[in-house]
């Protein structure tokens, strides 16, 4: 793809020109994030990268589209739809290869049609061949092939009849997307990503894209026929390369909108991240010689360099050294050696027990990102779970919940029992057990030497707890008071429609309800018991605002409009 940008590669200038485009490339910070996760987004933006390859190859500068031109079209858009069948998010790149082809020259209209229809059927065969097996499964087993996502459109009775739009990085504003490249280059949390990825990249091409319009339209204004000259040369001067760079180009404008206007969230860009170096130095090179081309490319490659190795050697949130397997848990013998079902407590699901465990067990995520309703979409399937006849229940929690430093967090049994009686289980009279990963294997020693990794001063560890059905009036005590609190939330949030007329998820804890937008826990709402009840973000800086009261009859809030607390809470999280 750098090679196609540059164009003929015949000189030592133009190899050279190469190499530190793609560095520049190479050195995405979100590359090496994701590398040695778990995250699919690194492997299916190969497939992406791929397709654009070989479709960027095969189109004809102006040529006829040939029979094996048109083969070699339909390969590339079928790695694309085959990436979008594993990954839903890279559906903006296949919409983007379909934007370059339609916008590629062609000498004759049909060879446009041509294109454009083998392209759709190659994309859509590959999204089938790829994705089909899967969606088949899950629209058996809940009645949409998508699930969770579009539940809106199709309506599993197990999900609440929401589209889960996950917009979380999306620009509120004008303002914010025109900053947003440059606040890509600081060491910002949650500007493009969950961490701080400092990019200078994205901020020196959109200044370079603007120093060339501007530039285009100085010459169009002053002198049209020299514009026109030059444009006329720069397209003969490519030898054949200027449909590639003009297919590179529009797909990478066309999916570059559709991302930030889908998501702008770094995993799901892995590919345009790859591909912003080459086309970045692309169009330094038609600002600048060649030498201050090299200059500026180095001086970014030096700086993201310098960046890695200061911020990245220990970024990830559960960083802990390579092992024969992946969360190799020191399970108790008896959950590996009899079936159980396993409902988890947790930001993260503890559905890395079900390699460990027995495979016949069954697993439920309880309390996590989204919370289901003891009598909402998926309630019964999940009561039918908890009822599977002779297995023993249990409750994995997060150990770090006991960390929090909260009135009844010390104890497990005493934070969450409140919750568990209201799906009428309880926690059983035995001991609850620490749970934690074994050590890495020596043999992998040398290896996590070379690369600097060291266990996360906060590994991950479960609370194991055996659980047992509650008393019916414990259950009966704990409806009762959701009903009431329910009751009081929904009269109260009827004057603020716009958070409170979504899906809420309910946690109730010690002496506290804890309510938050449907599978999203950037934002909550944390009303104490006949006390005071604060809107709080969910994500660094953690800041909360405190909103009013809860009282024996209604909620109260000193500032009735609802508008107010949220730009209140995003001026305190500024500050801080």
């Amino acid at each position: 793809l750098t090679e196609l940008l540059v164009g003929d590669i015949k000189t030592v200038r133009d190899r050279v020109m190469v190499i530190a485009f793609w560095l520049l490339g190479a050195s995405a910070p979100i590359y090496w994030y994701l590398v040695g996760t778990s995250f699919a987004d690194l492997m299916t933006s190969v497939l992406v990268l791929a397709g654009l390859y070989l479709v960027a190859r095969a189109l004809p500068d102006n040529d006829h589209a040939t029979p094996a031109r048109l083969r070699w079209i339909a390969i590339g858009a079928a790695l694309a739809g085959a990436a979008s069948g594993a990954r839903i998010h890279n559906a903006v790149y296949v919409v983007g290869l379909l934007c370059a082809v339609a916008l590629a020259r062609y000498p004759h209209p049909v060879d446009r049609l041509r294109a454009i229809g083998v392209l759709s059927l190659a994309a859509l065969s590959g999204w089938l061949l790829c994705f089909v097996p899967w969606a088949r499964d899950v629209y058996r087993e809940f009645g949409n092939p998508l699930f969770p996502f579009f539940n809106g459109v199709f309506r599993s009775p197990d999900f609440p009849a929401s589209n889960l739009p996950l917009t979380s990085f999306v620009p509120d504003n004008l303002w914010d997307l025109v900053t947003l490249p440059f606040r890509m280059g600081t060491y910002a949390i949650w500007v493009y990503a969950e961490a701080a990825l400092p990019d200078v990249r994205p901020g020196l091409l959109a200044g370079c894209v603007a120093a060339c319009g501007f530039l285009w339209l100085i010459r169009r204004i002053r002198a049209p026929a020299i514009a026109a000259a030059s444009d006329a040369h720069a397209v003969s001067s490519t030898e054949g390369m200027a449909q590639g760079r003009r297919v590179i180009g529009v797909f990478f404008a066309a999916s570059a909108i559709l991302w930030l206007a889908t998501s702008s969230n770094a995993r799901y860009g892995v590919a345009l991240f790859l591909l912003g170096g080459p086309v970045c130095g692309a169009v330094l090179a038609r600002l600048l010689p060649l030498r201050h081309v090299l200059l500026v490319t180095a001086a970014v490659l030096v700086w993201q360099a310098a960046l890695q190795e200061l911020f990245f050697r220990q970024y990830r949130l559960q960083s802990i050294p390579w092992a024969d397997h992946y969360f190799d848990w020191a399970l108790p013998s008896h959950v590996v050696t009899e079936p159980a079902i396993f409902l988890s407590f947790g930001f993260k699901t503890a559905s890395t027990l079900a390699p460990r465990a027995h495979p016949d067990s069954a697993h439920v995520n309880l309390v996590g990102q989204h919370t289901p309703a003891f009598d909402g979409p998926g309630s019964d399937r999940i009561r039918r779970i908890i009822g599977l006849p002779h297995r023993r229940i249990y409750g994995a929690f997060d150990f770090y919940f006991t960390q929090q430093g909260v009135p009844g967090a010390s104890s497990i049994k005493t934070y969450f029992r409140d919750h568990l009686r209201l799906w009428g289980l309880d926690f059983s009279d035995e001991k609850c057990e620490l749970i934690s990963l074994r050590p890495g294997s020596v043999k992998w020693a040398s290896i996590n030497r070379i690369a600097g990794t060291r266990a996360n001063p906060a590994p991950p560890m479960l609370i194991l707890c055996e659980l047992r059905p509650s008393s019916l009036p414990d259950q009966q005590r704990a409806l009762e008071e959701f009903t009431s609190f329910a009751l009081k939330l929904e009269q109260f949030g009827a004057a603020c429609p716009e958070y409170f007329a979504k899906p809420l998820t309910y946690t109730r804890v010690y002496r506290r309800w804890i309510v938050s937008s449907f599978a999203s826990f950037e934002m909550t709402f944390d009303f104490e018991d006949e006390g005071p009840f604060y809107l709080q973000q969910m994500r660094p800086p953690y800041v909360a605002l405190r909103l009013g009261g809860l009282t024996r009859d209604k909620i109260v809030a000193a500032e009735p409009d609802c508008r107010k607390w949220f730009s209140r809470l995003s001026q305190d999280s500024r500050l801080n």
